[in-house]
């Protein structure tokens, strides 16, 4: 990853970055990426985090585990939403990541 970015004209400036851990409670490792872009939607991570922990997304038994994460015990259901926006300017964003089943 570059530490700058440049755009037409303009003088280079260093991108915005932060530290990123997500918890799975079935797993005493959590993800951690130390230089996540702020830029980054849950959307782009989620693949990510799933590998770490060896899940996937499917259906099981008559329903579907999904995952999903949420933010101080708030479920996030927008995906497109950023890390940055998560992170209300703090260096450090804390995640959980959370297994659903749904059934149907």
């Amino acid at each position: 990853m570059n530490s700058t970015e440049i755009m037409g004209d303009e003088l280079a400036r260093p991108l915005a970055a932060l530290i990123l851990r997500v918890r799975y409670l079935a797993s005493p490792r959590p993800y951690v990426e130390p230089r996540v872009d702020d830029g980054e939607t849950l959307a782009a991570l989620k693949p990510r985090v799933l590998q770490h922990f060896g899940l996937a997304e499917g259906d099981v038994n008559g329903g579907r585990k999904e995952y999903v994460f949420a933010d101080d015990g708030v479920i996030q259901t927008n995906l497109n939403v950023t890390i940055g926006d998560l992170s209300d300017g703090k260096r450090t964003l804390l995640l959980t990541l959370l297994e659903q089943f749904v059934q149907g």
